[in-house]
């Protein structure tokens, strides 16, 4: 575990935000295309191909939250630790879903995963949490209060307000694209070059 932790925390912080912005892009574009098709009455695209091209980002934008907690170590505490823990259920949920139904629709020909295996998207809401939870525990931590504030103002707004939840993100992922990039010019710690442009 601690491997895999070490490899999070080592993606470059410029490809962290990217992956940000285009699991935004994605899920923007996923709303979009549903109410597309809703308004003309066509069908939905399969489920296999849905889940391996522009639904990818429910994992992506949980994986990319839990490469900043890697980033900040210890300094995220016990519940920094817990958030990370749920946010994991996002990457394996969307993954496990993808491969079922790639092999169920796709090779085998079945159409959509049945009803009784698609109940295990209710894992979905702990990666919510996750996210919540890891908001928090970046709110506590005076190095980055600003990446706590855009986890949460962008999951909890999009109960709210529709296309919140990409737009915050999207924004997000430019921010750190950004800081990373100048940090890079300075040849400055990624971190204290953005905390303090905030």
């Amino acid at each position: 575990m601690r491997a895999v932790i070490d490899r999070l925390a080592r993606v470059p912080l410029a490809a962290v935000g990217f992956l940000i912005l285009l699991s935004a892009a994605m899920a923007a574009g996923h709303v979009l295309l549903l109410e597309q098709i809703r308004a003309s009455g066509g069908e939905e695209l399969p489920q296999w191909v849905a889940r391996l091209t522009i639904e990818t980002y429910w994992g992506l934008l949980p994986l990319a939250f839990l490469m900043l907690w890697a980033r900040r170590g210890k300094r995220g505490g016990l519940l920094g630790r817990i958030g990370a823990a749920l946010l994991a259920c996002g990457p394996v949920t969307a993954l496990l879903i993808a491969v079922g139904a790639l092999v169920w629709g796709g090779i085998l020909g079945r159409g959509d995963l049945p009803p009784s295996v698609m109940t295990v998207e209710s894992l979905f809401y702990a990666m919510m949490l996750g996210v919540v939870v890891c908001g928090v525990a970046f709110l506590l931590d005076a190095g980055v209060r600003w990446w706590g504030a855009m986890l949460l103002i962008g999951l909890l707004g999009d109960f709210v307000m529709p296309m919140a939840l990409a737009a915050v993100y999207a924004v997000f992922g430019i921010m750190l694209v950004v800081g990373a990039a100048r940090a890079g010019r300075r040849s400055t710690d990624v971190e204290t070059a953005l905390d303090a442009a905030h």
